[in-house]
């Protein structure tokens, strides 16, 4: 199996971003190879194929949306329909818990790649205000996971 790995990311304020460059280090170390691409320059189709393995680092705008840099995307994942069955994927999303939809976003993106025919091989994470450290508390457990791919 290739140990390659493509990390999405999506963000407004450049936290989501921060936190896939953190990830990208670590993936490394576990002796992965990870590219990072931003959401803005992804298709639904790009999702598709054998062996495909993602994490998606994103956070959540206003209530339960995109970040901005996602909404192109996520609009053409909703509205198409690209088998996804040769996809693993992880989610780590950045919100807010004072916010009704908490992390709407990621929840949802999780549910329409599952929907597609993806498959989690590690439980979303939902970091709140204090990411970095709710990223350090996942992070282990997220490796784990990707080594027994």
């Amino acid at each position: 199996m290739s140990k390659d790995i493509i990390i999405y990311y999506a963000s407004v304020t450049g936290n989501s971003e921060s936190i896939a460059q953190r990830a990208s280090q670590s993936i490394t170390g576990a002796g992965w190879t990870p590219q990072l691409v931003n959401l803005a320059d992804v298709k639904p189709a790009d999702l598709s194929g054998d062996g495909k393995i993602a994490l998606f680092v994103a956070s959540t705008w206003g209530d339960g949306e995109p970040p901005t840099d996602a909404e192109d995307f996520f609009d053409a994942l909703t509205n198409e329909a690209p088998g996804l069955s040769g996809l693993r994927f992880a989610v780590f999303g950045l919100g807010d818990s004072s916010y009704e939809q908490f992390n709407g976003f990621t929840k949802k993106l999780e549910a329409r790649l599952t929907a597609l025919g993806g498959k989690t091989f590690h439980t979303r994470g939902d970091a709140d205000i204090d990411f970095e450290r709710d990223y350090a508390k996942w992070e282990p457990g997220f490796l784990t996971s990707l080594r027994a791919l």
